[in-house]
């Protein structure tokens, strides 16, 4: 997912000159030994990223476990030999790069499972909210634990909020022009978001594919479930707002086939530790 440009600046960020402290103590040559290991369970993250940064700096990748696996604490993530001081640049890069991936990977995990005990259909995806410039790490480490982008960008799909159509006129000017909005974009699904139960049955009779519920109760996204299964079965229902390891569970089980979260991204990075030995 990065690209050579990305594993540089990643380098670069940190080391933009030269390690100091290996320089003064004169380790600089010394053939050394990089051990990552994670510190409890963990769904792993970032791994080829962090052999890349070891190419980039001379390093010989040793063992390797790759992004997805799930590890148990004490286990050997990857590890590489070179000297002192590219072996010193690599430590923190990829120390980083690892526990906050992982991190998110390990948290996607946790919903995407919560969602699908109570509901084997159920997809979980996740929001453009990612940290800023942090993009291609967000969307890996969701990518790992088993959801989905919801949307990479605006360019991607036709996602209808309150703010667009308040520009049309309002909500009823919306359901108006549906007709020539899938006209316009025929290979594109029409994604509109709800503000009430009763928008939300329009919006089901009007022909969207997909209805969006934001921050629903459980009991109006059941009801709203429970209407589109008789009136139109083939559009999906989307819960988002507010969705988190605590009430997962309990929206999965309305019957509605989509979960929008960004909860995934916001939490404790992963404990990854790091052991450096002379060869």
């Amino acid at each position: 997912m990065f690209n050579t440009a990305d594993i540089d600046r990643l380098i670069e960020e940190d080391v933009p000159y030269f390690d100091l402290t290996s320089y003064v103590l004169g380790i600089g040559e010394v053939k050394a030994e990089v051990v990552f290991r994670s510190r409890g369970e963990t769904v792993i993250c970032g791994t080829e990223e962090c052999r890349a940064v070891f190419n980039s700096l001379g390093i010989e990748t040793d063992r390797f476990i790759p992004s997805g696996t799930v590890v148990k604490g004490g286990e050997e993530i990857i590890s590489g030999v070179g000297n002192g001081e590219a072996i010193h640049k690599a430590w923190k890069v990829c120390q980083n790069l690892l526990e906050y991936a992982s991190g998110i990977a390990t948290r996607t995990k946790r919903l995407v499972d919560l969602a699908k005990r109570v509901n084997p259909k159920a997809v979980v995806v996740t929001t453009r909210k990612t940290f800023p410039l942090a993009k291609k790490v967000c969307i890996k480490g969701i990518l790992c634990g088993g959801a989905l982008p919801h949307r990479l960008g605006l360019s991607e799909t036709v996602l209808i909020f309150k703010n667009h159509y308040k520009l049309l006129g309002g909500f009823e000017n919306l359901v108006k022009k549906l007709d020539e909005i899938k006209q316009r974009v025929p290979e594109k699904k029409i994604v509109v978001e709800a503000e009430n139960p009763d928008e939300a049955r329009i919006l089901i009779d009007s022909g969207v594919d997909v209805v969006q519920l934001d921050k629903f109760s459980v009991g109006d996204v059941k009801e709203v479930v429970k209407y589109r299964d008789g009136r139109a079965p083939h559009v999906k229902v989307a819960v988002a707002g507010g969705l988190n390891e605590k009430n997962i569970e309990e929206y999965a089980s309305t019957g509605a086939e989509i979960f929008v979260l960004t909860s995934a991204y916001f939490g404790k990075p992963a404990d990854i530790g790091v052991e450096i030995r002379r060869c």
